[in-house]
C-alpha cells in the first residue's frame, strides 16, 4: 500500500541531503551525521519526555485543587440551606457567620470559584479530546503504510468522537467548542481521504500487474494484493455507511447514499480515465462518427475483468457484511453514466449532423444486447434515456425525413423511373415488376425501418413511420396519380391516328408504347403495395398496430386506430405511457385483425384497379376501332352463297384478329394474369355488347349471312379464349361473347332479318 509522505517532508529530506552532501567526499561523514541525529534526537525524546511529565504533573494538581474547591462549595452549600432554613427573618442576606462575615458574600465567592472549576473542568476535557483525536490521526498516519487494522480502528474511533443525533433537546453549555468539532470532523475526513487514496492505488496497481484492462491473468500474489486493496476500500465503506446518521448530522458527507461499493467506483474511474483521454480530447480518436471505436474499447474492458468480478470479487464481498449485490452487474451498471457523458460531449456534432444518431442508437442498442445476453445485464438502458433528449430525437427524425425526401425526388426525376428494373425472364409471370421508383422507395422504407427499429419506445418507431415513410409512399401515389391524369387528357386512339401520321411512329408501336406507359405504372404501384402488405405482418409493425389499438381503446368514445396519424404530432407523457406499455388492457380483437399500413394498400389498391380501368378503356376502345372495316360490312344478305362455302372468317376481320393476338400476347407479358383477366373479361362484353348491338342489331342478315357471322363470333370468341399463353389451366372465365353467340345462332337459322 502506497505510503503517505507529504511535500513538508520531502522539502526536509531534501534540504537535509543538500546541506550534507555536496561532494563525494561528503558521504564518508555519514556515521558521524548518523551519531549527531540519533544524540539529538535523544535529547529531543528526554525533553519531550520532561515536557510531559510536567504537563501530567501540572495537570493532576489542577484537577487537585479543582477536586477541593468543588468539595468545599458544596458543603458551603449545604451550610448556607441549613442557615436559611433556620433563619427567622426573611433576608438570608442579614445573616452572618460568629466571625462576622456575610453569608451571601461567601457564597458569592465560592459560585465564582465552582464556575472556575467547571471552567477547567470543561478546558481538560477539550485538552483530552484535542490530544485524542490527534493520537487517532497520528495513528492513522503511521498504520497506512502496514496495517489496515489500524487505520480503520483510527477512523472508526475518530467517528465515534463526533456528537450522535439525538431526539432530546440540547441542554445549554453542551455542545462541543466548535473549534474542536471542526478539528474532528477534518480528521475524520483526512482519515477517509488518506485511506482511500491509499488502498485505491494498491488496488488499482495489483490489477495493472494482472494486465487490465487488457486480458488478467492472476497470480497467487497479485490476487493477495488485490485482496488487501479491495477489503480496505471495502471496510471503509461499511464503517462509513454504518455511521450514515452521525456523519450526516455532522456535515461530513464522504460518499453518496446510494454509491455504489467504494472499490468498484474505482474500477470504473480507470474505464473514465481511459475513455476520457482517447475519446473525449481532441486525439484523432475522439470522433462522434465512429461510436463502434469507443463502445468496443469499453465492452472488452468489461469482457476482460468479468472473470475476476465473477470468480474473486464477488467472494470478497459477500464475506464483507454489506447488503447482497451482484458484482458483475454493478460495475457494469458504473460505466452507464461514463457513456452518458460521451454521448452529452458529442452531442453538438449529433446535432449538426442527424443521421449520425442513427448510428450511434445501432451501436448502443447492439452493447445493450451484449450486456444483457451475455452477462445478463438488467440495469436502465441508456439507448433510451439519449433518445428521451427531445432535441436529439428530432434532430435524427428531420434527417431521416430530409434525407428519404432528398433520395425519392431524384429517383422520381431520372427519365428511367418508371422503367422495368430487371429482365422478364428473372421474375415469375405472376410476380410483380419492379421499376427503378418503385424499388427505390420500398428500400428507403425498409432501410428507414431498420434504423428506427432499435428504438425502444413505440411511441417515437410510430413517429417515425409517419414523418419519413408514410410520406415517401404518398409522393409516389401522389406523383403515378399525376402521371395518370396527364394520360388520361390524351385518347389512346388519336394517339394511334396521330402515330400514323409523319411521327415516324407505327399505329401498332405507339399503342403498344402507351400500354406499356400504363403497365409500368401498374407494376410500380402493384410491387409497393405487395411490400406494404408484408410489411404490414412483419413484428415491428404488428407490434405498433398493437399500440395504436391500445391508445384507441384508451381513448374511447369510437376512437379508429385508423386514424392514429392525426393526433400523433400532439401525442405527449400520457400518450407513450399507454403506447409503450405491451401489458395495457386487451382491446377490440375486430381491430387487431387489420394493420398498421392497412389506409396505405387500401390506396394503392385503388390506384392500381384505376390504372387498370384505364387500361381497359383504352384497350376496348382500341379494339373497337380495329372492328370498324367489320361493322360497316354490309354484305351479311347476298343471295345464292351457299352455306357450305362459308369456311373462313369475314375478311373485315383479316386485320383484327392478329391485332387482338398480339394485344393478348402484350398484355401477357405487361401484367399478371389477373390483371390480364380483368381487361380480357371487360374486352369480351365490350365486344360481346358491339356485335350485338353495331354489327347484328345495324345490318339485314339471311341464312348464310347469319352463318358467316357466326363463324366471325366463334373466331373472335376463341382467339380471347385460347390466346392467353399457359395452356388450358391459364385461361380466365368470363370470356364467351355470350349475347352474340346466341345472336349468330339465331340469325343463321333465319330466313331474312333486317334492321
Amino acid at each position: 500500500m502506497a505510503s503517505l509522505v507529504n511535500s513538508e517532508s520531502r522539502a526536509a529530506i531534501q534540504q537535509f541531503l543538500d546541506g550534507n552532501f555536496t561532494s563525494l567526499e561528503s558521504l564518508e561523514l555519514v556515521d558521524d551525521l548518523l551519531k549527531d541525529e540519533e544524540r539529538a534526537h535523544a535529547q529531543l525524546e528526554e525533553e519531550a519526555a520532561a515536557a510531559n511529565q510536567a504537563t501530567k504533573a501540572l495537570a493532576a494538581e489542577a484537577i487537585s485543587l479543582a477536586d477541593n474547591v468543588q468539595s468545599k462549595a458544596l458543603q458551603l452549600v449545604d451550610i448556607h440551606s441549613k442557615v436559611v432554613d433556620s433563619a427567622a427573618d426573611e433576608s438570608a442576606a442579614k445573616w452572618e457567620f460568629r466571625d462576622g462575615t456575610a453569608v451571601m458574600e461567601l457564597v458569592s465567592k465560592l459560585a465564582a470559584e465552582l464556575q472556575m472549576y467547571r471552567r477547567l473542568s470543561q478546558a481538560k476535557e477539550y485538552v483530552d479530546a484535542f490530544i485524542e483525536v490527534k493520537k487517532l490521526a497520528e495513528q492513522a498516519a503511521h498504520s497506512m503504510s502496514s496495517n489496515a487494522q489500524g487505520v480503520l480502528s483510527a477512523y472508526s474511533s475518530a467517528i465515534a468522537l463526533l456528537p450522535k443525533p439525538s431526539n432530546e433537546p440540547e441542554v445549554a453549555g453542551a455542545e462541543p467548542a466548535p473549534n474542536l468539532l471542526e478539528y474532528t470532523k477534518q480528521t475524520v475526513r483526512n482519515i477517509w481521504v488518506a485511506a482511500e487514496k491509499a488502498a485505491a492505488a494498491a488496488q488499482e496497481e495489483s490489477l495493472r500487474k494482472m494486465g487490465w484492462p487488457g486480458r488478467i491473468d492472476p497470480t497467487a500474489s497479485l490476487l493477495a494484493e488485490f485482496s488487501a486493496g479491495f477489503s480496505m476500500l471495502v471496510s471503509l465503506d461499511r464503517i462509513t455507511r454504518d455511521a450514515t446518521d452521525v456523519l450526516e448530522q455532522n456535515g461530513l458527507l464522504l460518499q453518496a447514499a446510494d454509491a455504489s461499493p467504494l472499490p468498484l467506483e474505482h474500477m470504473a474511474r480507470a474505464v473514465d480515465i481511459r475513455m476520457r483521454y482517447h475519446f473525449e480530447g481532441a486525439r484523432g480518436t475522439s470522433r462522434a462518427d465512429k461510436p463502434e471505436w469507443w463502445l468496443s474499447q469499453i465492452l472488452s474492458m468489461v469482457r476482460n475483468l468479468v472473470p475476476l468480478l465473477e470468480l474473486h470479487v464477488q467472494n470478497l464481498y459477500d464475506g464483507s457484511a454489506l447488503p447482497p449485490l451482484d458484482m458483475r452487474n454493478e460495475f457494469i451498471r458504473l460505466i452507464l453514466p461514463i457513456i452518458q457523458r460521451k454521448l452529452a460531449h458529442d452531442r453538438t456534432d449529433y446535432m449538426s449532423n442527424g443521421l449520425v444518431i442513427a448510428q450511434v442508437a445501432r451501436e448502443l442498442s447492439e452493447f445493450e444486447q451484449t450486456l444483457q445476453d451475455v452477462y445478463f445485464f438488467d440495469g436502465p438502458s441508456v439507448l433510451g434515456a439519449f433518445l428521451r433528449d427531445a432535441d436529439v430525437f428530432s434532430a435524427w427524425i428531420e434527417s431521416e425525413r430530409k434525407s428519404a425526401i432528398d433520395s425519392y425526388m431524384e429517383a422520381i426525376a431520372d427519365p428511367s423511373a418508371f422503367k422495368q428494373l430487371y429482365e422478364d425472364d428473372m421474375l415469375d409471370v405472376d410476380d410483380p415488376k419492379p421499376s427503378h421508383i418503385a424499388q427505390k422507395v420500398v428500400l428507403l422504407v425498409t432501410d428507414i425501418a431498420e434504423r428506427y427499429s432499435v428504438v425502444p419506445s413505440c411511441m417515437q418507431q410510430l413517429q417515425f413511420l409517419s414523418t419519413t415513410q408514410f410520406p415517401i409512399v404518398i409522393a409516389l401515389v401522389e406523383d403515378v396519380e399525376a402521371e395518370i391524369d396527364e394520360f388520361s387528357r390524351i385518347s389512346l386512339a388519336f394517339i394511334r391516328d396521330a402515330a400514323a401520321d409523319g411521327s415516324g411512329l407505327t399505329a401498332q408501336s405507339s399503342f403498344t408504347a402507351q400500354l406499356h406507359r400504363l403497365a409500368a405504372w401498374y407494376q410500380t404501384t402493384w410491387y409497393v403495395e405487395e411490400a406494404a402488405r408484408n410489411w404490414n405482418d412483419s413484428s415491428i409493425y404488428v407490434d405498433m398496430w398493437s399500440a395504436v389499438c391500445r391508445h384507441a381503446s384508451a381513448l374511447g368514445d369510437g376512437a379508429d386506430p385508423r386514424d392514429w396519424r392525426d393526433g400523433c404530432d400532439y401525442w405527449g407523457e400520457k400518450d407513450r405511457k399507454v403506447l409503450d406499455d405491451v401489458e395495457a388492457p386487451e382491446v377490440d380483437e375486430e381491430w387487431l385483425d387489420g394493420g398498421i399500413w392497412e389506409r396505405t394498400i387500401g390506396t394503392l389498391s385503388k390506384l392500381k384497379q384505376r390504372i387498370l380501368e384505364l387500361m381497359g378503356r383504352a384497350i376496348n376502345k382500341d379494339a373497337l376501332g380495329q372492328l370498324r372495316a367489320y361493322r360497316k360490312k354490309t354484305s351479311w344478305s347476298l343471295e345464292g352463297i351457299d352455306s357450305d362455302s362459308i369456311v373462313n372468317v369475314s375478311a373485315e376481320l383479316g386485320g383484327a384478329l392478329p391485332e387482338l393476338l398480339q394485344l393478348i400476347a402484350t398484355l401477357s407479358e405487361l401484367l399478371p394474369f389477373t390483371g390480364v383477366a380483368y381487361l380480357l373479361r371487360s374486352l369480351a362484353a365490350e365486344i360481346d355488347t358491339f356485335l350485338v348491338e353495331r354489327v347484328a342489331n345495324a345490318h339485314s342478315f339471311n341464312t348464310s349471312g347469319g352463318q358467316q357471322f357466326a363463324l366471325d363470333v366463334g373466331a373472335i370468341e376463341q382467339v380471347l379464349r385460347t390466346s392467353l399463353p399457359g395452356g388450358a389451366l391459364r385461361q380466365p372465365s368470363g370470356l364467351a361473347l355470350v349475347k352474340a353467340t346466341e345472336r349468330a345462332r339465331a340469325l343463321s337459322r333465319s330466313q331474312l332479318t333486317s334492321e
